[in-house]
């Protein structure tokens, strides 16, 4: 994906960004893969696999609001209007880029499948992408929010013990309020 963002975003944006989107995919692993029970799914996302057979990432779809969904990847998210098209975030990297459409019915299972073009010059798509990038960094602080309520802040501690790979930087008591500033700071950026 050679794409360049529409939204340049300065340096130390970008890479906090890719820490805390690192970190929150994870995360979203761990709540998949949790014990108890499936947390994406219990906050009212659909799931769909890769076709049997296939290698790939679980894609989870939820309605954010009529015209907007959030759809969740290992490799990513996307915010936006399945047809008339939205922000994808790339995990590792946070830096926007605007994808046409994608088909509820089949969403991609690997980043390659996904197809970032270039924005229309319009004014009016260049502020629903800018809406959709804050709509989808806001979105994630209150999941956060909504994880801490249901599962307690010793969860997300857990989660993070449970990683051996990665050595995360970002304390999970400041998760919510890093998604925020983050929030704040690319809502500065149009």
């Amino acid at each position: 994906m050679t794409t360049r963002s529409w939204l340049p975003l300065p340096a130390h944006v970008q890479q906090r960004g890719a820490e805390l989107l690192h970190l929150q995919c994870w995360l979203w692993g761990c709540d998949i893969r949790r014990p108890e029970g499936n947390l994406l799914l219990e906050y009212g996302f659909s799931r769909q696999r890769p076709p049997a057979g296939t290698a790939g990432s679980s894609a989870y779809l939820a309605s954010l609001a009529p015209d907007t969904v959030i759809v969740l990847w290992g490799f990513g998210a996307f915010c936006g209007d399945l047809t008339k098209g939205g922000v994808y975030l790339k995990r590792y990297e946070f830096s926007p880029v605007f994808v046409a459409q994608l088909n509820a019915q089949r969403l991609p299972w690997s980043p390659d499948q996904l197809r970032p073009t270039v924005l229309p010059a319009a004014t009016d798509a260049q502020q629903r992408m800018h809406r959709q990038f804050i709509a989808l960094l806001e979105w994630i602080a209150q999941y956060e929010i909504w994880v801490r309520d249901a599962c307690g802040l010793d969860y997300r501690r857990q989660c993070i013990a449970e990683s051996t790979k990665c050595s995360f930087r970002i304390p999970v008591e400041r998760l919510v309020e890093e998604w925020q500033l983050l929030a704040q700071r690319g809502a500065l950026c149009y």
